[in-house]
């Protein structure tokens, strides 16, 4: 497994070809999301604690990152979206466990997320471990959809802008809408 994840961090595409064909990797998909997911919502929610802002924010914030942006949107949904957009746009080569599979090794860079409390430096550190992931998930798609890079491209793009269009209405719903900018989406 941790093979694996280092090279998906190292955007290695023939591991998101393994990945994808791996029905047996969901579970590691699973783990590595609802880790990273909770560290980089720590991450978040103590930077949101050193910027002193009150403890029912920094509790909902965390809570909605982690589990909302983080899990449901950030990984289910996002793979569920992209197999949508994949196969209706471009007939791409997938199912959605696959989707899981792959989009959950490439949410590995996010885990620089934990790091989101450092004054100053922490959100750039943080936004660096996103776009790493947004890359990682580019390659993942492109790989487990079986097409050209510029179908993976306009599939990751629309998927990704509907995800986080439902990010954010959600964390305006619970008070929190630049909550997604602190960890786990």
């Amino acid at each position: 497994m941790l093979d694996r994840i280092f090279g998906a961090i190292r955007l290695n595409p023939l591991v998101y070809r393994e990945i994808a064909e791996d029905q047996n990797a969901m579970k590691e998909a699973a783990i590595i999301v609802v880790v990273v997911s909770f560290f980089a919502a720590l991450g978040g929610a103590g930077g949101l604690l050193l910027a002193q802002v009150g403890a029912g924010t920094v509790v909902g914030g965390f809570f909605v990152n982690w589990l909302i942006n983080g899990i449901l949107i950030g990984w289910i949904g996002w793979a569920i979206l992209t197999y949508f957009v994949g196969k209706l746009l471009f007939k791409g080569q997938s199912d959605i466990q696959e989707m899981m599979r792959v989009l959950g090794y490439a949410s590995a860079p996010k885990l620089l997320g934990l790091l989101g409390f450092i004054p100053c430096v922490g959100w750039l550190i943080a936004l660096a471990g996103w776009v790493l992931s947004l890359i990682a998930g580019f390659i993942a798609v492109r790989e487990a959809m079986e097409f050209e890079t510029l179908h993976a491209i306009i599939t990751v793009v629309v998927s990704w802008v509907v995800a986080l269009v439902i990010a954010l209405l959600i964390g305006s719903i619970f008070g929190l809408g630049a909550g997604v900018a602190t960890g786990a989406f």
